[in-house]
């Protein structure tokens, strides 16, 4: 059990905060490799796995994994609203905070890739090198779902503020039951297994504590507290429910049958090039807005075809770097599936033709 004692002081400080691409990436990476709630992640997992080349295994057995410890790169990197910004702060960390954080897994005698060895003593090319092993396994496993996995967790971001708006912070705390029980001044976290962090009473000495929801992390939350980090990160389980899991892993534009037409439904409902271009998002998550309006023959300044459907609440948008990057919400798959040609929701997406990949 952790016991995480709080003051006045340190309630006053709580904050809860989405961690962005690079944290849930490398959380997926070690969930990836458990075998637990298969009713949540299995599908994924199946379909993610086989994409997982390269140095990909090596640096998510490196990283973490369910019998070892796990680094932390929450603290290291913080909160970072893009792939990109995770990862030139990733590069740019001190040598002394990295070599801290790589050599939590010195220990635990795992097989590794010979390069690996330089992480451990903050050698930047082998840094660079899992900066671009990491950037490959977000591109396979996170991005085609981020768009729905962001909305998700500003969904539950959402509702940890109305908590805390009705019933203030206690009431925040009381709602992460059963995974955590709040017991005033403490915040019990029952079946907590240690190897993340070993003491089991933890004070946070004046530090700030983020309560970080993720998708990957789970069944149970997890404490990250370097000694020079400004705050204590708790990562804890933003995914519970199969049903919102399924939604979240339907399989991306690959299940999609290419060539049907726009389903006339959607077409009378939305008008026919916002249909297209919620088609064109559908089966390609993440698409830049170049390549939107290239598939979908709008012009890219035509903002407005697509600003009117993000104000449904049908798409959402993420940035990375300079690139605006288009995604479906949970509402704009429904929305598909339920106004499809036949009932099976397929889409024209090569309206004009196909379109090189971002790099």
């Amino acid at each position: 059990m952790l016991r995480l004692h709080l003051t006045v002081e340190d309630l006053a400080r709580v904050r809860v905060e989405v961690l962005g691409p690079l944290a849930e990436t490398s959380l997926g990476l070690w969930n990836l490799q458990r075998r637990d709630a298969k009713g949540l992640f299995g599908g994924w997992r199946a379909r993610t796995g086989p994409l997982v080349t390269g140095d990909g295994p090596h640096i998510a057995r490196f990283l973490g994994s369910p019998a070892g410890g796990l680094v932390d790169l929450f603290t290291l990197v913080g909160a970072a609203g893009c792939l990109g910004e995770g990862l030139e702060r990733l590069a740019g960390a001190p040598a002394d905070r990295l070599r801290e954080e790589f050599a939590v897994c010195a220990g635990t005698g795992r097989v590794r890739a010979r390069w690996l060895a330089g992480l451990a003593a903050a050698d930047r090319r082998s840094v660079g090198r899992l900066a671009h092993a990491l950037r490959d396994c977000h591109r396979v496993a996170v991005a085609p779902y981020w768009g729905s996995i962001r909305h998700h967790l500003d969904g539950e971001v959402a509702r940890q503020g109305r908590l805390m708006v009705g019933g203030g912070v206690a009431a925040l705390l009381d709602g992460m039951r059963p995974m955590a029980v709040w017991k005033p001044p403490v915040l019990e976290v029952p079946d907590y297994r240690p190897f993340v962090h070993p003491v089991t009473d933890y004070h946070l000495g004046g530090r700030p504590l983020v309560l970080a929801p993720s998708v990957f992390c789970g069944p149970v939350p997890q404490l990250f507290a370097g000694p020079r980090a400004d705050s204590v990160v708790m990562v804890y389980p933003a995914l519970r429910d199969p049903v919102d899991a399924a939604a979240l892993w339907a399989p991306p534009s690959d299940a999609r049958r290419a060539g049907a037409p726009v389903p006339p439904a959607l077409a009378a409902l939305l008008g026919r090039t916002r249909a297209i271009v919620l088609c064109v998002i559908a089966d390609h998550p993440a698409c830049t807005t170049t390549q939107l309006s290239r598939r979908a023959g709008i012009s890219p300044a035509s903002a407005s075809e697509h600003a009117t459907l993000r104000r449904a609440g049908l798409t959402s948008l993420t940035r990375e770097r300079k690139n605006a990057l288009h995604s479906l919400t949970r509402l704009g798959t429904v929305l598909l599936d339920g106004n499809g040609n036949g009932g099976d929701g397929h889409c024209d997406v090569d309206v004009i033709g196909p379109v090189a990949s971002r790099p």
